[in-house]
């Protein structure tokens, strides 16, 4: 892929990226869309810097966006929307679990299989971003520690592969993200009476 190309991609991806991660700190469902359109350029930028893992990632991302936009839109009759609630202890060890889980397989695979260039780090972020994504669509809090954590190493995985304006973007996203889990905390915090309701 042509510098030019690569800078057009990068810059497209930058700017829906950002916006997906502003509007789904404030619950608002066009987030999605924006996620979409997003995973499928770093998926075609990814694939030409040979991070394979990650460019597989932006796939996942565009199947759990869809569930993401029907779980966040959805309505049934009696059913209260989706609120932003907290996993049981017992609940995040098996999360935590699953990420280290499929962080080994991951790289096991992308080592004998590929030749990708870091491949620990490759499966770190992609599991881990799997993992924080799917909580994100279920409007978990536990997603944003998750996101924290991603975007911090992903920031030394861009770096690696030169892909500056996408390190200062998940260099963003680390702040965002502490302000995503600080606003969810405090949404999860104000539904719980809502919940509580909708129990009774």
């Amino acid at each position: 892929m042509s510098a030019t190309a690569t800078t057009v991609i990068e810059s497209a991806a930058f700017v829906l990226a950002l916006g997906y991660v502003l509007l789904s700190i404030r619950q608002i469902v066009w987030a999605w869309p924006l996620m979409i359109v997003s995973s499928v350029l770093y998926g075609v930028l990814f694939y030409a810097s040979k991070l394979y893992g990650q460019a597989a990632l932006q796939g996942m991302f565009v199947a759990i966006a869809v569930y993401g936009w029907w779980q966040w839109q959805r309505r049934g009759a009696g059913e209260l929307p989706l609120v932003v609630r907290g996993l049981q202890r017992s609940q995040q060890l098996l999360v935590v679990a699953a990420w280290i889980a499929l962080t080994a397989a991951l790289a096991v695979a992308m080592t004998r299989l590929t030749d990708a260039a870091s491949p620990w780090l490759d499966a770190f972020t992609t599991a881990g971003s799997l993992v924080a994504q799917t909580l994100t669509a279920r409007k978990l809090t536990e997603a944003w520690p998750g996101w924290l954590v991603v975007n911090g190493v992903s920031v030394a995985l861009f770096v690696q592969q030169l892909l500056w304006t996408t390190a200062l973007l998940y260099g963003v996203f680390v702040v965002l993200s502490a302000v995503g889990w600080w606003q969810w905390r405090r949404a999860a915090h104000a539904a719980r009476p809502v919940a509580a309701r909708g129990a009774a």
